[in-house]
Formats: structure tokens, sequence, C-alpha cells
């Protein structure tokens, strides 16, 4: 995804480092079997995302079925297992359980995200991180806003 952009406030520390990763990663909601997350139409996604006080946003050109098995391949190889996902009408639903290695040490943390898919052009990821110096939430609201440019 591109850059997101926060629009007030800021946090420092492995806490963050853990919460970032979560967050970057909980976009990846499936396991490795296509046939198991929704088809998501390619085009030009707009992101929102709010993490405690902090809000972001972006925009970027892609097929967001694609870019979620992709993360879920790069969270696999950072340390994760993740739970096979529960479907229960159109929310998908998995765990992660991270030890990600860092200069400092192990960071250890569990995510538990919730993924709602309103349709083939909108969905949003509600993620739960709980890691060494306490637990987050996190939201991230995604919606197909036009083709992409050619």
């Amino acid at each position: 995804m591109t850059a997101y952009a926060p629009s007030s406030g800021s946090r420092s520390g492995i806490f963050h480092l853990c919460l970032a990763l979560a967050a970057m990663l909980s976009g990846a909601p499936w396991t490795a079997r296509a046939e198991e997350f929704p088809s998501l139409r390619q085009g030009l996604w707009e992101y929102q995302r709010t993490e405690g006080t902090t809000k972001y946003a972006a925009k970027e050109c892609l097929d967001p079925s694609e870019e979620l098995l992709r993360r879920h391949t790069a969270q696999e190889k950072m340390g994760c297992r993740l739970s096979p996902i529960t479907r229960v009408g159109s929310t998908y639903t998995y765990t992660a359980e991270c030890v990600v290695k860092l200069p400092s040490g192990a960071a250890t943390f569990s995510t538990t995200s919730a993924l709602t898919v309103d349709s083939d052009s909108a969905y949003q990821i509600e993620t739960r991180t709980i890691g060494r110096n306490g637990t987050s939430s996190d939201l991230i609201t995604a919606q197909r806003v036009a083709d992409c440019a050619k």
C-alpha cells in the first residue's frame, strides 16, 4: 500500500513497531487457499485507517484480493502462525500469533482480525493487537473509488 499519512498524534518504540506491523499485515485475514476469501474488484482503492486517536489515509491502484494473499505470505515468513479463517455471513475472522525478530530482540504479539465485506468494492478490517505493552485496536476501511488510470 502506498504511504499512510498520519493526521494527528504519534507513538514510538517497539510497541509502535509491533502495532505498525500488525496493522500492515492485518489486511491478510485469509489462508492461502484462494477459494476461501471474497473476490474484490481491481481498481483505485481509498483506505482510511484509525489507530487510537491517529488517523491515516492512502489511495492505491491494485487488486486487493492479490494484495491480501501476498501479505498473508509475508506474514507467515515474518514468523506468524495464522489460524484458519472462520466465516459468518460476510465477516471473515482469523488470529495470528507472531514472534518477530528485531535487532533489539524478539517482539511477541497476537492479533485478532475481522474483515467484513460490504460488496466487491468495499470492506473494513477491525484488528485487536495484544502485545507486551498492552492492547490496541485498529480499523481500516477500504472503498474502491475508480478504475485505474491506463
